[in-house]
């Protein structure tokens, strides 16, 4: 384990306030409540919503955010309210990212998130799961299966970060860098509209769209980020994943274009089972309800034909 780097924000106290607020806020509108669970881990503690903890045979999930996200972002409009009748899932706050959990940024191009994701499921008394991640968290599950594979059932990565480089093209970086040079509600809805979301097909109703700005927002203004950026596991890490690796994938991510992942992944992932391309989908694909229906066939289903 290399030593970590530890992102803060300039006022925790009030950063704390705000981010438990937000997360209510997310369960009101949806009208469902996540039992809270917090646990320790080699860099710090590790918030973790829980869902359906008293269906104990039930099959379980863990869902990992991107960058600059927490967990209830995967739940954003009751998004997954198809895994409520039969599933026990737990949304994950990265520790590093400006979330409820720690400061302490695991390496990117170590293990690191192999190991404290291997962690999180010693604390959950999982032995097995099957995963979910989004962007950096696609990496983060990567690097889990890298880790532990014997814990990993299968590993749905949604344009996940991991595979290939973050897009150099003069639009992506535009568009990203227009609210971190910046950062006003304006330019933020820009980088909404133009990467995150891809309206009118892949967007979310109007209160849900206004708790994503203002958290993204509150993280640009107010979170000191010293961690890594997503960078690609190299070709012979890929070579060793010996999980089963689905992959749903935005047609208008600009961040990680979909036609490049695929390359790469059946090149390099010999686990590979299947990969889905979405139309008129950007890169905030865990919003995207169409997605989580997608998700939901390829946990509960064994192959991509079965579709």
């Amino acid at each position: 384990m290399q030593p970590s780097r530890r992102s803060t924000f300039k006022n925790p106290a009030e950063a704390t306030f705000f981010l438990e607020d937000w997360n209510q806020q997310v369960e009101a509108l949806n009208g469902f409540r996540y039992e809270r669970i917090t646990v320790s881990t080699s860099f710090g503690n590790t918030r973790i919503w829980a869902a359906n903890m008293h269906l104990l045979d039930a099959p379980t999930m863990v869902f990992f955010p991107g960058a600059r996200t927490c967990g209830l972002f995967w739940d954003l409009d009751n998004a997954l309210q198809p895994f409520r009748e039969t599933y026990r899932y737990f949304l994950v706050d990265v520790n590093g990212q400006p979330s409820l959990s720690d400061g302490q940024s695991p390496g990117v191009k170590s293990n690191d998130y192999g190991m404290w994701a291997t962690e999180l499921l010693d604390g959950l008394g999982l032995k097995t799961t099957t995963l979910a991640g989004a962007s950096l968290g696609g990496l983060i599950c990567l690097r889990l299966c890298l880790e532990s594979p014997e814990r990993v059932n299968k590993a749905i990565l949604i344009n996940p970060a991991g595979i290939q480089s973050f897009s150099s093209s003069i639009r992506n970086l535009y568009y990203n860098l227009l609210p971190m040079v910046f950062p006003t509600p304006g330019n933020l809805n820009t980088f909404l509209d133009k990467a995150i979301f891809c309206p009118p097909n892949h967007t979310v109703p109007p209160a849900y769209r206004q708790l994503v700005s203002d958290y993204l927002l509150y993280a640009l203004v107010n979170h000191r980020f010293r961690g890594d950026y997503p960078t690609p596991l190299r070709k012979e890490e890929l070579h060793r994943i010996t999980t089963d690796i689905y992959l749903i994938l935005g047609e208008n991510d600009p961040l990680f274009p979909p036609d490049e992942t695929i390359r790469l992944a059946e090149e390099h992932i010999l686990t590979l089972q299947c990969s889905q391309i979405l139309r008129q989908t950007g890169h905030g694909i865990e919003t995207s309800k169409e997605a989580i229906d997608l998700l939901y066939q390829l946990v509960s289903k064994t192959v991509c034909n079965s579709l």
